[in-house]
């Protein structure tokens, strides 16, 4: 039967609960560690406090699961995860993969599809880095401004990986959302087995495209909730139109394909100008999920795009 891969093993579908399937433990520049200035604003203690406390409370509101979406390069640190997740017993779904090219080290980047291919379906099936982990997803991105070569080659990697062995992927670059479904579609993937993210971007929303993708079988992933103020314009917007957005999709029928999730930062690791954002993970489920409720979207519709369908799409 499959299953889902957590840093602390594998558990059955139903174990999931409440999931927030696109955040961060741990983000940062790749490099960091290398700088004396990130390196003093990183206290490993007090780092791993604060997200022990934001977990804690995501958990004190009904959260069980977070997807962790630190793809190999920006932060992921699976020892910590571990930790975390054996201590406040709040499940934590690790990925393989990459970010944008910016952030994609360069032994990696010099290397071929083929290479990649089984970097990703080696760190699923039998563990991440040096570790027995396994990662339970991949993430792919994309740049701001362009999808670049290697960006593509990593999309088709992870299109092959996914065909192979069932794995979700999970994708980040909004402007480019058709894009990437042609491409991964081109590959042979399952699209009832990606999550097309970030379509809540406020530079980049489009009702028609996100019904288009959603007509083809992909996820709909509405995960930049919380991100209101403290943001660049590019992302920030009101709850409130996220919620206009959840409508219209479950008004057209899609209720099944809809993805919710903050995307926060635990902790920006060598980030020192940004720090953390000024919601945790939390805030899904205490300030978005009634605000849902009191816009008519009821508790069974809920349950649906945070438990039942995150029971869907990650299992392999």
């Amino acid at each position: 039967m499959a299953q889902v891969n957590t840093v602390l093993g594998p558990i059955h579908p139903k174990q999931l609960g409440m999931t927030s399937l696109h955040e961060h433990i741990l983000f940062s520049t790749p490099g960091w560690e290398y700088s004396p200035e990130a390196r003093q604003h990183f206290d490993a203690p007090r780092v791993f406090e604060k997200i022990y406390n934001d977990l804690l409370d995501f958990k004190a509101v009904g959260g069980v699961t977070v997807v962790d979406v630190s793809g190999i390069g920006i932060g992921r640190d699976i020892e910590f995860y571990v930790c975390l997740s054996r201590y406040t017993q709040v499940n934590i779904v690790a990925c393989t993969g990459f970010w944008a090219e910016r952030k994609i080290l360069p032994y990696f980047a010099e290397r071929g599809i083929d290479y990649h291919t089984e970097l990703f379906v080696k760190e699923l099936t039998q563990g991440m880095g040096t570790t027995t982990v396994k990662a339970g997803v991949i993430k792919v991105g994309n740049s701001g401004d362009r999808f670049t070569r290697l960006e593509e080659m990593t999309y088709r990697a992870a299109a092959r990986a996914s065909r192979r062995i069932g794995a979700a992927i999970v994708t980040h670059g909004t402007q480019f959302a058709k894009k990437q479904a042609e491409i991964l579609l081109d590959e042979g993937a399952d699209p009832t087995r990606v999550i097309i993210s970030h379509l809540d971007a406020a530079y980049a929303l489009d009702l028609e495209r996100d019904k288009e993708l959603a007509r083809k079988g992909f996820y709909i992933g509405y995960d930049h909730i919380g991100t209101e103020g403290w943001s660049s314009a590019a992302y920030a917007m009101p709850d409130e139109k996220r919620i206009e957005l959840v409508l219209e999709m479950i008004r057209s029928g899609f209720l099944n394909q809809i993805v919710l999730a903050n995307d926060t930062n635990g902790w920006s690791v060598g980030l020192v100008q940004r720090g953390t954002q000024q919601h945790t993970y939390a805030h899904l489920l205490r300030n978005f999920v009634p605000k849902l409720l009191k816009s008519g979207i009821s508790e069974d519709e809920i349950h649906t795009m945070l438990v039942v369908t995150p029971a869907n799409v990650l299992p392999f």
